[in-house]
């Protein structure tokens, strides 16, 4: 059984279903048991995707998970930011006791190569399992270093997929203590999960390899044209696991103003979580010409 954390609201079931699919649909051999963390989704959308991760014989348990704010906490530092963002760091206290670790994926990624030696692979002490974009955080880490008040930390990890070591985590970590870092911290955040994960498990994060776990469209566009021997579709057919569309910039959102050419990845995949809708917007489309 492989444990699949997502931590959203109710504007991201849409491309999270894209993603589901793309993850059962290579590895038509594995089970999955997938946890929502949310903070109010509707009920009749929760077992819309319960109805959806469960046809293909997978477990699906949707936690409510509110609880650890107070309502005076405004803790979503825009509408791009909602409170939904930090959830999934309470995965701890949250998910059962025998689930001893778990795989957190942003809903804004597609699976395309098999993650089961990632999600299997050794934590050798650490609490986390992530990836880092050293060829673009290097030059703000010592920005990054003074916003967050970390000095001792020369790396920057990126949270949309992460592994986590849930055993270790209950012993070393409280969820009074991740909530206070959010309260004390909210005026020096800008990407807001991801500040206060690197700002509270400093060195305790193992790095993986980016262009295989995180690739990154926009990244992989100017890399293309320096290096296209080993940037190309081929490569990310044969060995990329994850694409996160991060950023503003999404291609459920642009459609053909999507302007990476990694979108192509999403839209194969969506087109067979979505067939009546993606011809309806097609037809219409047509009609307007």
């Amino acid at each position: 059984m492989i444990n699949l954390l997502f931590s959203l609201n109710e504007h991201y079931v849409y491309p999270l279903k894209v993603l589901i699919h793309s993850i059962v649909k290579k590895h038509p051999e594995e089970s999955f048991c997938m946890y929502l963390l949310h903070a109010g989704i509707p009920d009749d959308t929760t077992e819309n995707l319960r109805r959806f991760i469960e046809k293909d014989g997978n477990t699906f348990v949707p936690i409510y998970s509110k609880n650890f704010f107070k309502p005076s906490d405004k803790v979503a530092i825009t509408r791009y930011y909602a409170i939904e963002m930090y959830l999934w760091m309470f995965a701890p206290y949250l998910l059962p006791e025998d689930v001893e670790r778990v795989l957190y994926l942003d809903p804004d990624i597609i699976c395309v190569n098999n993650l089961v030696p990632f999600y299997n692979r050794e934590f050798n002490g650490h609490a986390f399992v992530a990836t880092n974009y050293k060829y673009k955080t290097k030059w703000v880490q010592p920005f990054n270093n003074l916003r967050l008040r970390n000095f001792e930390s020369d790396d920057y990890f990126n949270s949309g997929v992460v592994l986590m070591n849930l055993n270790k985590l209950r012993k070393i970590e409280t969820a009074d203590h991740i909530v206070e870092a959010i309260r004390e911290n909210k005026p020096f955040l800008i990407l807001p999960d991801q500040d206060i994960f690197n700002l509270v498990f400093v060195n305790d994060i193992a790095e993986e390899d980016w262009r295989i776990y995180n690739m990154n469209p926009k990244v992989f566009e100017k890399l293309k044209i320096l290096f296209p021997q080993k940037y190309n579709y081929d490569k990310v057919d044969e060995t990329v696991v994850f694409i996160h569309y991060s950023g503003k910039h999404k291609p459920w959102n642009e459609r053909e103003r999507y302007k990476y050419a990694l979108g192509r990845y999403y839209f194969d995949v969506e087109k067979l979580v979505y067939p009546d809708r993606i011809t309806v917007e097609v037809n219409r489309k047509g009609r307007n010409k």
